[in-house]
């Protein structure tokens, strides 16, 4: 590594973290996209350090960094949000459905989600699925390796506001400009709250910069500890670079309206440059720039995809899952919620679901928040950008329908798992492929194979254009487990009720991709 470089590690959070390379690669060039997963601190089931300094987790958290957990030896997932309070952190885990076992769905599923701390405790609450049927809540101690990822060197935001949306740090006009490059943006408020913006938009260029933030559980804080509330909501936030916050609340698992209110908070906007744009065409799928051919050997090796509609305000947001059709690709992103402005929800809120087409065809899908009412579907023709992040995936295995070792290493997967790494799946390829983030992986009991989780799908179908898919009508969410044995389990239930659509398996061969 350069001298600059060192010097700047030297200067930032890094060296807390122990970013310094080994002896023989201190000669490579600084290459922040190239930054590992790092352990930043573990403790035992007491909170006791184990490994690290708590400091650099909290440096890290507050440096709008992303944060992994493995617990014990055999769980591994990114969190949702982060709190530091009372000289801990504080993570929400909210992407995971219940098993009955490593590999297989439970038959009646509820959301089993998680808060998990520095002091050792893990708190767990369960709701229905569909429904507001509380299957309890529950605290045990847990040892926890804590991994974060950096977005650069020297973390720094791209822009900060006071909670009157005087500018403190940066240039409103960089922060717009990096969300017109696909950007991934990451929010700091107050000191204390770290999240990501599922979806962000420019009103209008000098105007102001706007993001949702949709992952999180309505919590408590009682004295130095927070927990998840009784009688829990989702805690839905517009958040814009005027200061102004935009809360929506609706009851976990009904349509029922716990509150829509607004106020000011101090604000860091912390940008990951780790993208770059690879294709753009118009609304009738013409290529304008890159190529089709680069986006979809990108999918099927395993990488991030963002995608942007300049004609909405420059909206942009990440792909849940990626389908690929003839060598078109298909985004479906789920992380939206019904706006009246790009500063404020609407009051009857609804989920605002969207497939992205290469051919051009923007398509999109409402239904109330908690409720199994539709509330319409719509087609647009659009010209859209496609971005990729630039982070090294690695392939580590590819096992097939059997389970058998294609290539790669069952173990280098296991490893990977246990040390933090994100991981990503493709199946298929050019003519019919899938790709999705494993949302949480769990390693089988004797220590020999993986399972990944993947939530975030909504059922789809073919369209008329061979070249498209498309949600399906009565849509339910498509939970699946895929584990490196080549099964596939797969649970689905309605969308907005706690209605089983069929739990089943089949056999499936994957690709584990890794960033670690």
């Amino acid at each position: 590594m350069s001298k600059i470089c060192i010097l700047l590690l030297l200067s930032s959070v890094a060296i807390a973290l122990g970013l310094v390379p080994p002896p023989g690669d201190r000669d490579k060039p600084c290459a922040p996209c190239s930054l590992p997963w790092q352990l930043a601190y573990s403790h035992d089931i007491d909170g006791n350090s184990v490994k690290g300094w708590k400091y650099s987790l909290v440096s890290a958290v507050l440096s709008g960094a992303r944060v992994r957990v493995v617990i014990g030896t055999g769980y591994s997932t990114e969190a949702d949000n982060v709190h530091v309070h009372g000289g801990h952190v504080f993570a929400q885990l909210l992407q995971h459905v219940s098993k009955a076992s490593w590999d297989r769905f439970q038959d009646d599923a509820y959301w089993w989600w998680v808060m998990v701390s520095t002091n050792g405790i893990m708190e767990m609450t369960r709701y229905n699925v569909g429904s507001h049927r509380h299957r309890g809540t529950n605290r045990v101690r847990r040892s926890i390796e804590w991994y974060v990822q950096l977005a650069g060197l020297l973390p720094k935001p791209s822009y900060s506001h006071q909670a009157n949306g005087n500018g403190v740090q940066g240039v409103l006009y960089d922060l717009e400009s990096n969300v017109k490059k696909g950007q991934d943006i990451r929010c700091v408020s107050n000191k204390r709250y770290s999240f990501p913006l599922q979806n962000v938009a420019i009103a209008s260029q000098g105007e102001y910069v706007s993001g949702q933030s949709l992952d999180h559980i309505s919590s408590s804080t009682k004295s130095n500890s927070i927990g998840f509330q009784s009688n829990a909501y989702w805690w839905f936030t517009t958040l814009t670079t005027r200061g102004s916050r935009d809360m929506s609340r609706w009851t976990v698992g009904t349509h029922q309206d716990r509150g829509h209110s607004q106020d000011t908070v101090a604000m860091e906007w912390f940008v990951d440059g780790c993208w770059k744009e690879i294709f753009e065409h118009d609304a009738n799928g013409k290529p304008l720039s890159g190529s089709r051919q680069a986006l979809t050997t990108a999918i099927l090796s395993g990488h991030r995809v963002r995608f942007q509609l300049p004609q909405w305000n420059y909206y942009t947001a990440e792909a849940d899952n990626l389908s690929v059709r003839n060598g078109h690709v298909t985004a479906q992103a789920l992380k939206h919620v019904s706006k009246a402005s790009l500063a404020r929800f609407q009051d009857n809120a609804y989920w605002y679901w969207l497939m992205v087409s290469t051919t051009g065809t923007v398509r999109a899908t409402r239904y109330n928040v908690g409720e199994h009412k539709h509330r319409g579907d719509s087609t647009d023709k659009l010209k859209v950008k496609w971005f990729i992040d630039t982070r090294p995936w690695g392939q580590v295995l590819s096992n097939d329908p059997s389970g058998n070792v294609v290539n790669g290493s069952r173990t280098h997967l296991v490893h990977a798992v246990r040390t933090g790494a994100d991981v990503r799946c493709v199946q298929g390829d050019r003519k019919q492929g899938y790709s999705f983030k494993a949302q949480n992986l769990a390693v089988s009991t004797d220590g020999n194979h993986v399972a990944a989780q993947t939530l975030n799908h909504v059922s789809m179908q073919s369209a008329p254009n061979p070249n498209e898919v498309m949600m399906q009508p009565r849509a339910y969410w498509w939970f699946t487990i895929v584990s490196t044995k080549g099964l596939r389990e797969m649970s689905r239930w309605t969308v907005g009720k706690h209605e089983n659509r069929g739990k089943s398996s089949d056999k499936v061969g994957t690709k584990w991709f890794a960033n670690y």
